[in-house]
């Protein structure tokens, strides 16, 4: 059965070299391909932003409305030192998750404190040049979070620098001493039971932190909103999937009154920041490393009972075949829950790329994504995350599902 009109089919482009006549001509016939699949908007990301008049040029020839990709708090194009601007931590970081090959395409992670961000004009001076560079459509705010757990235990739990410290006034103290406190009691716990209501505790007692760390997410994202707006463009924004969202401090409801739509990154096959396998198993061994006594198999039932997701039994099971698809309407169903700003429109994202050892996706996994975004009533996603690096074969049967 046709579905044609109902979808809104939208992908991103990462780009990370010298645009030469080839490359130039391959990215044109895979987005001629990609349009007779039903592609309408492309949200493009140039590590050289010299490179987006001419990418966004080629978007226009094929008919495709390009959105510019920008990151805000970490690996953010700006052409000035940012040291000063870093998050500040009081624990010693813990190792970090994040693939090396990830850093050497261009993505460091490397987060920025986002009150000290605020604080500087040149930041949102910036946001506003990269956006004349280029005819865009619209603007997709991407990074606008604190750092995930794949950072790290240090740089999940931040951020102390004397900015934060002044604007969360006794709370950052109070926060600074849980979070020692918290580690502590870790170490001294034994069983699952001991060790989750530990986990409980902490939160109960940190509250007024953690709503500071939403709110302060929020302005800033507020402030690019906005002038994004009044240059007359749509503005969407990537945001961690719902289980892992208080983790990064992004608050969906609120968020949605600020923003045209919404994509949540539902990965569950990615062992990439943002991914659902490599944030989770980054959390279990998190609390393996702290409480030594839990086994892998506990510390995921304990994370899986915390998430209310389906997760394996070992470590290397989430490593090399991530998490059930089953997660991603569950994840779509607790959106449902959300008193979301009524115009907002949410159009999930999945991953449609085959790119080892970070994501291996083929179109059995697309098929059920689709099929769960629909049921679930949807009416667009985002196909994730480099339109390259998506086969023929999947949008082929995109075009074929919605001509």
């Amino acid at each position: 059965m046709s579905e044609a009109g109902k979808i809104n089919i939208l992908s991103q482009l990462f780009f990370n070299e010298e645009l030469s006549r080839d490359n130039s001509r391959s990215l044109t016939e895979k987005l001629s391909k990609a349009k007779k699949a039903g592609l309408q908007k492309l949200i493009i990301w140039s590590v050289r932003p010299k490179y987006l008049s001419s990418l966004v040029l080629i978007c226009r020839d094929v008919g495709i409305s390009p959105h510019l990709w920008y990151p805000i708090l970490a690996d953010t194009p700006v052409d000035f030192d940012t040291d000063a601007f870093k998050i500040v931590r009081t624990l010693d970081s813990g190792w970090s998750e994040i693939l090396e090959s990830q850093k050497a395409g261009g993505e460091e992670f490397k987060f920025l404190c986002p009150n000290k961000v605020r604080q500087e004009e040149a930041f949102l001076s910036r946001f506003e040049e990269i956006l004349g560079l280029a005819d865009f459509d619209g603007v997709f705010l991407d990074r606008i979070r604190f750092p995930s757990p794949a950072n790290g235990i240090g740089e999940m739990l931040t951020c102390f620098c004397d900015t934060c410290k002044e604007r969360s006034s006794a709370t950052g103290s109070a926060f600074e001493e849980a979070i020692h406190g918290f580690v502590k009691k870790l170490g001294s716990k034994g069983g699952m039971d001991e060790v989750l209501d530990t986990l409980k505790e902490f939160y109960r007692i940190t509250g007024e932190f953690l709503e500071f760390r939403k709110s302060s997410v929020l302005q800033l994202l507020t402030s690019y909103a906005d002038r994004a707006r009044n240059l007359g463009l749509e503005v969407g924004v990537d945001l961690f999937s719902p289980s892992l969202r208080n983790f990064v401090s992004q608050d969906y409801e609120r968020i949605s009154r600020h923003v045209d739509w919404m994509k949540p990154m539902v990965y569950c096959k990615t062992m990439g920041p943002a991914g659902l396998p490599m944030e989770l198993l980054s959390l279990a061994k998190i609390l393996v490393e702290h409480a030594s006594r839990l086994s892998e198999r506990e510390a995921l039932e304990i994370i899986g009972e915390l998430t209310g997701l389906l997760l394996p039994e070992s470590f290397e099971e989430v490593r090399m075949k991530g998490i059930d698809q089953k997660n991603y309407e569950l994840e779509l169903n607790k959106i449902d829950q959300m008193n979301l700003n009524p115009v907002t429109r949410i159009f999930p994202g999945f991953e449609a790329v085959n790119l080892p050892p970070v994501c291996s996706v083929g179109l059995e996994e697309v098929r059920n994504y689709v099929d769960a975004t629909l049921r679930k009533g949807h009416d667009g996603f985002v196909l994730s995350w480099d339109i390259r690096q998506i086969s023929d074969e999947i949008l082929e049967y995109v075009g074929d599902r919605f001509e």
